[in-house]
């Protein structure tokens, strides 16, 4: 007590001038005791973040021929007038991804057949042209079609051909438009590739990257004698999804 009493007398004795740096002197000491265990924390998370790995996101896109925007890919021209098929190519390009799956779905006002399969750019085959510089590019169809499953077909015998069932409509329109007044041609036929595609398989891969990968496709679309396609509409929906 006599120590803090003294100390007291002391102040008491000191100018204001004087007051005041030891005020600011105290307050600075108090900063840097503060500060030190916080700079070590932040130096210490420095150093965790340098030596963790960082793992990038899994990218996986969808695209045109020739690894143009989906927006070009463009399923027009069919003329079942002219020979019995026509081709289109678009590609599935992504990062760090070891296999996805194709899903393709499609209505079926049309009785058009539906068939994918790998491609390589080669010198004759699919044509593509493309729109950056109209420049035609050709992919030529590689091996067999790829092997998958519709989900949810039915086969109509009126019309002989497989039609969408409502085993995904229901759950969507329970509380919604009755399912019976939709007509069958309109209920869109899933299917998905099965097994799953193996991203960097060598022989399709058409980038060199150890994590990136890019691979060409062929939608084919065939049909045979009757078919009419000069009134109806059919809608055609390509994506594709990481495998679980």
């Amino acid at each position: 007590m006599k120590a803090i009493d003294a100390a007291v007398e002391k102040y008491k004795e000191l100018s204001a001038k004087e007051k005041i740096k030891l005020v600011v002197a105290f307050t600075m000491t108090i900063i840097v005791l503060i500060s030190a265990p916080t700079l070590a924390w932040f130096s210490r998370q420095k150093q965790m973040a340098t030596m963790a790995k960082v793992d990038s996101p899994a990218k996986l896109s969808l695209k045109a021929g020739a690894r143009e925007d989906i927006i070009n890919f463009k399923m027009a021209g069919i003329d079942v007038t002219k020979g019995n098929s026509k081709d289109f190519v678009f590609c599935v390009e992504g990062e760090d991804i070891s296999s996805y799956n194709i899903q393709l779905a499609h209505t079926t006002n049309i009785n058009f057949t539906y068939t994918i399969y790998k491609a390589k750019e080669a010198e004759t085959g699919v044509e593509y042209v493309k729109a950056s510089d109209s420049k035609p590019v050709y992919y030529q169809k590689s091996g067999s079609a790829l092997s998958g499953d519709y989900v949810n077909g039915t086969y109509d015998t009126k019309s002989a051909r497989n039609v969408g069932n409502t085993q995904y409509e229901d759950p969507s329109y329970k509380n919604g438009e009755d399912p019976d007044s939709r007509q069958k041609f309109a209920e869109p036929l899933y299917w998905q590739t099965n097994p799953a595609i193996q991203a960097n398989d060598s022989e399709y891969d058409a980038d060199n990257s150890e994590r990136s990968f890019i691979n060409y496709y062929v939608l084919e679309v065939t049909w045979g004698a009757g078919v009419i396609n000069d009134k109806e509409t059919d809608l055609v929906y390509l994506t594709a999804q990481v495998a679980q």
